[in-house]
């Protein structure tokens, strides 16, 4: 099965507040960092296993920028969608939400749930890549939202940027398709 990922990109270094309120929006759309049975939050370690913690404690090392991080969101008991937290200089915040493993419903409600949260963030973001195939790298795909460079292999399948930011990113936008979505973003295809 194909990786899909949603990377969101957002102005400025997140504090522990701010990623309260996120966390807060996501979880009003059935995304919540708190396993509902278990009670705590959930870290993955490098090798991919589960390190219960306080959800005030995710939050605060989200906020300290200890990272990168690698955390659980929960759809239900069972159903998770691993989110990897980074910082990427000199401004920028980014969360990776894979949606691999997940049925179609779930990957809907997921995806739905990160879009409501760009549109209330919509002032502070930066940009969102949906990639279906999992196929761009990080740097990739950091290249072509932060410094405008196409990446000279796979590219993500779309990707919104902020309408008002288009002039930054002249070079992506070269042979593209640009869909105005008449909510503050502009969706950018490559044929």
């Amino acid at each position: 099965m194909l990786e899909t990922y949603l990377s969101w990109y957002r102005e400025g270094r997140m504090d522990e507040s701010e990623f309260r309120s996120v966390t807060d929006h996501l979880a009003q759309s059935g995304l919540t960092v708190e396993h509902p049975i278990l009670g705590c939050g959930m870290l993955l370690d490098v090798v991919g296993e589960q390190v219960k913690l306080p959800v005030g404690r995710i939050l605060e090392l989200v906020g300290l920028s200890v990272e990168p991080l690698c955390m659980q969101f929960w759809l239900s008991a069972d159903t998770d969608v691993v989110c990897d937290v980074r910082y990427v200089a000199p401004d920028t915040q980014v969360l990776t939400f894979v949606l691999g493993g997940l049925t179609e419903n779930e990957r809907e409600q997921a995806t739905n749930a990160v879009q409501r949260l760009v549109q209330r963030e919509l002032d502070r973001t930066v940009a969102l890549l949906v990639d279906l195939g999992g196929e761009t790298a990080d740097e990739d795909d950091d290249a072509l939202v932060l410094y405008g460079r196409l990446p000279m292999g796979p590219r993500p399948d779309r990707v919104q940027f902020r309408t008002n930011r288009l002039s930054a990113v002249p070079a992506v936008l070269a042979g593209a398709e640009v869909t105005d979505l008449g909510n503050g973003l502009s969706a950018v295809r490559w044929s």
